[in-house]
């Protein structure tokens, strides 16, 4: 179809519907360990894709030609020319609440506003997951989950690319969700844990996967203090959580992905830290909201793809 889900009646639930923020328990059996990370030196480098180039394809070229084996990135600015996505929806049943749509297309050129993707490996193939949203020529802000057959406007688009040298990213099928989830793992060159994270040469990021259930920002403090950070940042990172709670707002259950999350972590190592979250989601409407996140109140939905950068 050429325009976007406003146009098509949408699922609506066959269950009850809970309170944002209420935890999903997944008719899976459960994993463990709940957060994933893994330390990784990063390097930042600018992608600029002209028009018409088609975006996971440039995506995922950049692991050769970076020669690393995953990459966290955000963008900058630009224009898409197509589009092709699908957003969060209900699921068939209360056991499993949360699905997708089927999949939308934007034909005309659309303004970024916000986007998210994580670069590995799929089955041993470059694959990555790209949330983003954008503004038609309309004025109405939609955005989603990222299909490949996107391609850059006619004012191009600019990533950031947080490159990783020692934390491969392996999307796999997750049997706790039944979704596709990144998850990192440390390579041959990865530096050993027990290495002080202010000696030279050492990661300066961490790179992880939070399962569902856990809270996102106590999954933030957390990933700091295992990796010795005081402060830090939150950049590049993309999820769902359940919901959404705002200082100011809500988004419903079950389910909203993020187009970007980002933030800062002062005094971790304390015995009362500040963290500040802040993000932009698309809930099961496709309609777009953003605020700073209320604390200990956003459950991860399905996975959340985190990353955090040292800053002192």
């Amino acid at each position: 179809m050429s325009n976007g889900a406003e146009t098509t009646a949408l699922q609506q639930p066959t269950f009850p519907l809970k309170a944002p923020g209420t935890a999903v328990v997944h008719a899976g059996p459960r994993q463990n360990p709940r957060i994933v990370s893994v330390r990784s030196r990063c390097t930042e480098h600018v992608l600029e894709l002209q028009e018409g180039a088609d975006l996971f394809s440039a995506l995922e070229t950049s692991l050769t030609d970076f020669v690393v084996p995953g990459i966290m990135a955000e963008f900058v600015s630009g224009q898409f020319g197509h589009i092709d996505y699908v957003h969060p929806a209900y699921g068939p049943d209360a056991e499993h609440p949360m699905s997708f749509t089927e999949a939308f297309a934007v034909d005309s050129p659309t303004k970024l506003r916000h986007a998210s993707a994580t670069i590995g490996f799929r089955e041993g193939t470059p694959f990555c997951h790209v949330h983003a949203s954008w503004t038609g020529a309309d004025g109405q802000t939609k955005g989603g989950h990222l299909l490949s057959g996107t391609l850059a406007g006619p004012a191009g688009l600019t990533i950031r690319l947080f490159t990783l040298h020692d934390a491969k990213l392996i999307s796999e099928v997750d049997p706790e969700t039944g979704f596709s989830a990144f998850a990192p793992t440390p390579t041959d060159r990865a530096v050993r844990k027990s290495e002080p994270p202010e000696s030279s040469g050492s990661p300066d990021a961490v790179v992880t996967r939070v399962r569902p259930g856990e809270i996102l920002d106590e999954a933030v403090l957390a990933v700091c203090r295992t990796a010795g950070f005081d402060s830090a940042e939150v950049v590049a990172s993309l999820g769902s959580t359940t919901g959404a709670v705002f200082t100011d707002g809500t988004a419903p259950w079950p389910a909203v992905e993020f187009t970007h999350l980002s933030g800062a972590v002062i005094g971790a190592r304390n015995s009362t830290p500040l963290i500040t979250l802040s993000g932009e989601v698309v809930d099961v409407a496709g309609e777009v909201s953003s605020g700073t996140l209320k604390p200990q109140a956003n459950p991860v939905a399905v996975t959340f793809e985190l990353f955090v950068r040292r800053t002192a």
